[in-house]
């Protein structure tokens, strides 16, 4: 109880007229080769993603629901949207068969694109299927806004976050919606962690995808940000590898 007491007050004491944008660092050239950026056909990003193949991305389900797939481009190999990067068309898209857009709960889908990616200028991410624990540093990468209701960034962003405890970030957004074991949450301080374009973007941990961002209270304000847990997914992401993998085998 302490420590929800603690963690609400220091919301409290940040959150009223804070006009700080989200913290964060400009990548440098070269990095994040494994950053997808959603875009529609005006080239306006919308979601972040992950390749973890050479052919497939994972992103967020409320990325691509109920979206089509000759409306979406894939943007990689860049850390600068202004300038060129590969862009790949959709040829399918998969989102989890249990996915609840009110919940978020299962809030994961896999991407194919048509053709394969460069693998000389893109990299693929290895998935972690070990548990994170409270403390553990991670890695976000996105083209997300550095500020409440502001553009995308066109300019790739890294943070490292905080892995924060479970039961205490339940509490904090029991009014918003549950944070269920398939989730975890991240908190470091007010002014830095996700905005509006980050969904369906990467968390990493030695090289490893471990999330990909799902929802929160925008942006930076004081509230932890919860994303979905890449260790209780990977038997349904390497299922739809693998079956898209044979059918190309036939």
């Amino acid at each position: 109880m302490y420590m929800k007491f603690l963690f609400i007050f220091n919301i409290l004491l940040h959150v009223e007229g804070s006009s700080r944008i989200v913290g964060g660092a400009k990548a440098p050239p070269g990095f994040g080769k494994f950053s997808v950026s959603l875009q529609n056909n005006t080239g306006h990003h919308v979601c972040g993603g992950a390749i973890i193949s050479h052919k497939h991305l994972v992103t967020a389900a409320h990325c691509v629901y109920r979206a089509k797939p000759k409306y979406i481009k894939v943007v990689v190999g860049t850390t600068n949207l202004d300038e060129r990067g590969l862009d790949y068309y959709v040829e399918s898209i998969h989102i989890h068969d249990l996915y609840n857009y009110t919940l978020k709960l299962n809030d994961i889908a896999v991407i194919a694109i048509k053709g394969l990616f460069n693998l000389e200028k893109v990299e693929m991410l290895r998935l972690d299927e070990n548990e994170l624990k409270e403390g553990e540093t991670v890695l976000l990468t996105g083209f997300g806004a550095q500020e409440p209701r502001g553009d995308s960034s066109r300019r790739m962003q890294v943070l490292n976050s905080t892995v924060f405890e479970q039961d205490v970030c339940r509490y904090a957004m029991r009014y918003v919606r549950n944070v269920y074991d398939s989730m975890f949450c991240t908190f470091t301080r007010v002014g830095q962690g996700t905005c509006h374009g980050d969904s369906g973007g990467p968390l990493t941990k030695d090289n490893k995808l471990v999330g990909i961002v799902s929802w929160g209270i925008p942006c930076a304000v004081g509230f932890p940000d919860v994303h979905t847990k890449i260790s209780s997914h990977i038997s349904w992401i390497r299922n739809i590898i693998y079956k898209k993998v044979c059918n190309y085998c036939n």
